[in-house]
């Protein structure tokens, strides 16, 4: 009920109308189709990249708009729009292939800090010899890729999110990417946490890279309140070659405490969240 309240409020606070279908989002709707058919249908990545971005500053101009929190901009298929669980973030993420094999993303986060929806542009990373499991991450150099579910960890006033996103990294293998986002007092989000992963303690951000042959599950397990994705694994001749891991039927866990995301070895997902609590390695 309690989020139930806060959306409500958010979407009385923004302006927004069941109703609303105002002339600005038709428009932003058509313009961002014709512009996202145009960087599919272009035969370079530079036209690509171009039209592309003209998509996301086309969309940019819409998002100070009243109503813009609750407005689902249901005519653009491409767009990944995911709400908070608390109802207070929502982020809009696309991404465009590229000839190379690669993707180009964009993105944007609208927050509710109580009073007005504050929205960030995101802007991806030359991410091309980074560590991208340490490196600092943010806004303007972000991470890129299309976020499918955000959930908050933490308390109402202190809250921390946690994004789940993919990435179609080349011609050869894709990512998972688990993020935490907090946000300033002034509404800037602030990426970056300490995650504990299976073979190191002090992870910016939990990336899982694994062939493109193979689809990975991760995402937010309610009965163990803990992020639960498939493990990773290869054959032991092809150890230490992201081409050749996949999902191995077992499964790992990521729990917030205290500010620390732990590892969770070998969930049980039958089991409940108090016997895998106790699992927790610190």
């Amino acid at each position: 009920m309690k989020k139930i309240a806060l959306i409500f409020c958010i979407l009385i606070c923004c302006g927004f109308s069941k109703a609303q279908d105002t002339t600005v989002f038709q428009s932003v709707m058509d313009d961002f189709n014709r512009c996202y058919e145009n960087a599919l249908t272009s035969d370079n990545d530079s036209l690509k990249l171009k039209f592309a971005l003209s998509a996301a500053d086309i969309l940019e101009k819409s998002l100070n708009e009243d109503g813009v929190f609750g407005y689902n901009f249901y005519r653009i298929k491409n767009l990944s729009s995911v709400i908070s669980s608390d109802g207070r973030l929502r982020v809009l993420t696309f991404g465009i292939a590229l000839n190379s094999g690669s993707y180009a993303y964009h993105g944007f986060m609208l927050y509710f800090d109580g009073k007005t929806v504050r929205v960030t542009r995101l802007r991806e990373a030359k991410k091309d010899g980074l560590d991208l499991s340490h490196a600092d991450m943010q806004a303007d150099n972000w991470f890129g890729a299309v976020y499918y579910e955000v959930t908050r960890f933490g308390d109402s006033k202190h809250p921390v999110y946690a994004l789940c996103g993919w990435d179609g990294a080349d011609m050869f293998v894709n990512r998972k990417v688990l993020e935490q986002v907090v946000f300033t007092p002034v509404g800037k989000p602030r990426f970056g946490g300490k995650f504990q992963s299976e073979d190191s303690e002090n992870n910016t951000r939990l990336v899982f890279t694994y062939t493109e042959k193979a689809a990975m599950s991760l995402s937010y397990d309610k009965k163990l309140k803990a992020i639960v994705g498939d493990h990773l694994n290869a054959l032991p001749q092809y150890k230490g070659n992201p081409r050749f891991y996949g999902p191995d039927m077992t499964f790992d866990g990521f729990y917030y405490d205290g500010g620390r995301w732990y590892y969770l070895e070998d969930v049980d997902v039958k089991l409940k969240s108090d016997q895998q609590k106790g699992k927790k390695q610190k």
